[in-house]
C-alpha cells in the first residue's frame, strides 16, 4: 500500500457518501475549474455531513 492508495479511497468514500464534487476537490486538494470553481462554494453544512459519513465509517 502506498500513501497515494489512501487518497483513492477517500475520494471513493466520499462518493459512495454523496459528498459534492466542489467539497471532494477541496478536500484532496484540487481546484475545482471553470464556473463552478467561480461561483460556488463549500458550506459548514456540506462538512458537517462529510465529517458525519467519515465518522460513521471510523465507527465500524
Amino acid at each position: 500500500m502506498h500513501f497515494h492508495d489512501l487518497r483513492h479511497t477517500h475520494k471513493t468514500w466520499m462518493i459512495e457518501d454523496g459528498v459534492p464534487e466542489l467539497l471532494q476537490h477541496k478536500r484532496i486538494g484540487h481546484k475545482f475549474r471553470g464556473v463552478m470553481g467561480v461561483y460556488s462554494h463549500v458550506t459548514r453544512p456540506m462538512i458537517d455531513a462529510m465529517l458525519a459519513g467519515l465518522q460513521v465509517r471510523w465507527e465500524q
